[in-house]
């Protein structure tokens, strides 16, 4: 069965949108299904949607989304409180699930518990790659930098959360990110 990606990140400026059709091409061309909220007209085309609701269709269009893939693929820059909110909640899922999954092992589940764990055990499996395409993050290296002379500061919650749901790993750089989907393409099972 084919793996389902879903692509987060800022999507408001024009060069936001630029990238986010970018990397939207170059899944397409791994041959993976994805979603990318940007390309959802039916709640992102300003112009002509209706505004009534608007909100709770987004947050249901993007969630029920999110739930269905198996990869994430997210670029949590501060600035994109969208992103940061789906990040958020995307943690928040995989610990639900993990609890879960726990109470699960201490007593046999009942028919209802049997959906709960097969959603349960689906976002847990779910991949997450982040990636910050910031040049700072790239010119900065190798050079010492310390206190107010950084170019660059991460929010360290933010990283913690991205280092917990990639084991460890952190943020990846695109081209990683495309590989690892690579992977996924030609073994669904990785």
């Amino acid at each position: 069965m084919a793996k389902k990606v879903y692509l987060a990140g800022d999507m408001l400026p024009k060069a936001s949108q630029l990238l986010r059709a970018q990397e939207r091409e170059q899944i397409k061309a791994i041959g993976l299904d994805f979603y990318n909220p940007m390309d959802n007209k039916d709640i992102n085309d300003k112009r002509n949607v209706d505004n009534e609701g608007l909100a709770e269709r987004i947050v249901k269009a993007d969630t029920d989304a999110i739930i269905e893939s198996d990869v994430v693929v997210i670029e949590p820059q501060p600035f994109a409180l969208g992103t940061m909110v789906e990040l958020g909640q995307i943690k928040g899922m995989k610990d639900f699930a993990k609890i879960v999954l726990d109470i699960a092992g201490w007593s046999d589940p009942l028919n209802a518990l049997s959906k709960i764990l097969e959603l349960a055990e689906k976002v847990d499996n779910q991949k997450v790659y982040p990636h910050y395409e910031d040049v700072r993050r790239f010119e900065g290296a190798g050079k010492d930098e310390e206190g107010d002379r950084r170019s660059l500061g991460i929010n360290q919650y933010v990283y913690g959360v991205c280092l917990d749901l990639t084991d460890g790993k952190g943020f990846y750089d695109w081209e990683e990110v495309l590989q690892e989907l690579k992977k996924i393409k030609k073994d669904p099972t990785y």
